[in-house]
């Protein structure tokens, strides 16, 4: 179990505003890196200045109430207090991103050949902030990268962990989010970006990661349905998101160049 660091512990400064207007029954929570160089800090005893250090740049270079994220998590396995519950975010890029997800900031950062070490320490305090913004926050199950909701690389190699399901806190695939991709009209939410994303790395499809379910990631649900003997209707449910999520599955005989 990660050890929770609160804000008072950190020495965190007083918010200039704080906003209760979040609606993450409706979305579920982002993770994120800080940067695209290694940022890690060797020993604990430094992290906290890290985070004050972050919290001064959002709030005197970018103008923002506070630190942008709900809880940030560092390589030792420790859970830094951000914004915290049930209070709206800075994080996502997006206006829908900020108003329906939390935010769960790793310490890390880099690039995909050079990245800091993910601990297993980190994972835990990912996985310890996740769970008390669906407990304690009322965050949905989904859960999905910077990358899904802004253009970005963040959360860089930790994607991965998240498309795995490694930073879920019940373990297991990454769970479905809680509502099912259908079309028409073109159904839009970030959780369909991952799904897109999966499609793409793990069986081969060419669909546009864009959050959007048209008619090209409708055309390319039922191809997958068809494969795998589910009922072919077009409809990410929970029976389509986990076969999409499984591991070790085989891909499509073929790869598709399908739009959204």
């Amino acid at each position: 179990m990660a050890t929770f660091v609160t804000r008072s512990q950190w020495g965190a400064r007083a918010p200039k505003s704080v906003s209760d207007n979040i609606t993450p029954a409706q979305g579920g929570v982002v993770v994120h890196h800080v940067d695209a160089v290694k940022v890690a800090k060797a020993h604990h005893a430094d992290c906290a200045a890290q985070v004050r250090g972050i919290q001064n740049f959002h709030m005197d270079s970018n103008g923002w109430s506070d630190i942008a994220y709900s809880h940030l998590a560092c390589v030792h396995g420790y859970l830094f207090q951000g914004r915290g519950e049930n209070v709206r975010t800075a994080a996502q890029g997006t206006t829908q991103g900020n108003d329906d997800w939390y935010a769960v900031c790793a310490l890390t950062g880099g690039s995909s050949s050079t990245y800091d070490t993910i601990t297993t320490g980190l994972i835990d305090a990912v996985r310890y902030g996740i769970n008390r913004l669906r407990v304690s926050g009322g965050a949905a199950q989904a859960i999905t990268g910077h990358r899904d909701h802004h253009a970005t690389a963040c959360p860089g190699n930790l994607y991965s962990r998240v498309l795995s399901g490694e930073v879920n806190p019940g373990g297991g695939p990454l769970p479905h989010p809680g509502v099912s991709f259908r079309q028409p009209p073109t159904f839009e939410h970030a959780s369909v970006a991952t799904w897109q994303y999966r499609m793409n790395s793990a069986h081969g499809y060419s669909l546009a990661v864009d959050g959007r379910y048209g008619p090209g990631s409708d055309s390319a649900c039922r191809g997958f349905q068809s494969s795998r003997g589910l009922s072919v209707d077009g409809i990410v449910g929970p029976a389509t998101w986990g076969a999409t999520f499984a591991q070790n599955q085989p891909g499509p005989p073929f790869s598709r160049d399908v739009r959204p």
